[in-house]
């Protein structure tokens, strides 16, 4: 999952170069329609219905149009892939809070240690970035919207949707959210891709981006937002290594350095089983229904 994002968004700087953000995501989200409904279809996935699809519409739109909106935006008004996965990096720690705040989740020491560890990660890999590029002005905002977004996302589907396969829950989101990337293509000057090379640019961002996506939701299905979220700071290191390859762009020691705390911070976090313990005021209106069904999915 790391390796995917960050190489998507090594591509997606690079294609930005010579199409319009908002007609790359749209025509990224109609790609992925089709590809996801030849998978559901192979994979005979069944589809939720009633308020089960309704949530999964609803979580799906903030992991989808929520999560690339401001990513796509800020790339696209040049600001790099370092600065974009920086921000999108402190997941962790923003998911964190999140639960804490919204699901009145206590975490063990291990998982603030990881926490910790992901955020100095984050810190170590990017702060060179940052300070070297002084156009941070509203991109903030979006990108940081970003953040939020694909934490609201990921908190709602792992309480939520376990009995959702990813790939179905991935072709939900990506349909509700569309539209949502069809009216804002609306409100730039069009772009589109031009030749033979950015149409097969595109095919690899839909391939890559679908691959990252549908497994971050497997992890979260698997292990909880609060745990799978920590891989992400790993992804400002990694999308180093990808702009290395890519882009050309040399690879910094204090990018070795993220690498490596992030992925200790990973290793940290997804290797405590352990639960985190609600809170006894907390209300839970999930049904406890929900354990028997994320069994029954595993082998």
């Amino acid at each position: 999952m790391v390796t995917l994002y960050a190489v998507n968004y090594a591509l997606t700087s690079l294609a930005l170069r010579t199409m319009s953000p908002f007609l790359l995501l749209l025509l990224r989200f109609v790609l992925s329609v089709l590809v996801l409904l030849a998978v559901c279809a192979l994979l005979r996935t069944p589809i939720p219905r009633g308020r089960l699809l309704a949530v999964a519409a609803g979580a799906g739109l903030l992991s989808q149009a929520g999560q690339f909106i401001g990513t796509y935006w800020a790339l696209g008004h040049g600001v790099g892939a370092g600065f974009t996965a920086l921000v999108i990096a402190m997941n962790p720690v923003v998911t964190a809070l999140l639960s804490r705040l919204i699901l009145r989740r206590r975490a063990s020491r291990r998982a603030l240690l990881s926490t910790a560890l992901g955020a100095a990660a984050v810190i170590v890999a990017c702060l060179p970035i940052v300070l070297a590029d002084p156009r941070i002005g509203p991109v903030i905002l979006a990108v940081g919207g970003s953040l939020v977004a694909v934490s609201l996302g990921a908190l709602w589907q792992g309480r939520s949707l376990r009995e959702v396969h990813p790939a179905m829950f991935t072709l939900i989101g990506v349909v509700v959210s569309t539209p949502v990337a069809g009216a804002l293509a609306l409100t730039e000057p069009a772009r589109p891709p031009s030749g033979f090379a950015s149409w097969a640019l595109l095919g690899g961002i839909v391939a890559i981006g679908l691959g990252g996506t549908v497994l971050y939701s497997a992890l979260v299905r698997a292990v909880g937002a609060d745990a799978a979220s920590i891989l992400f700071s790993v992804i400002p290191a990694a999308t180093a290594v990808a702009a290395l390859i890519l882009l050309g762009e040399p690879l910094s020691v204090a990018g070795v350095i993220g690498l490596v705390l992030g992925a200790a911070a990973s290793v940290l976090r997804l290797g405590d089983d352990r639960p985190p313990v609600a809170d006894p005021i907390a209300d839970d209106p999930v049904p406890d229904s929900r354990a028997p069904a994320r069994a029954a999915s595993q082998p």
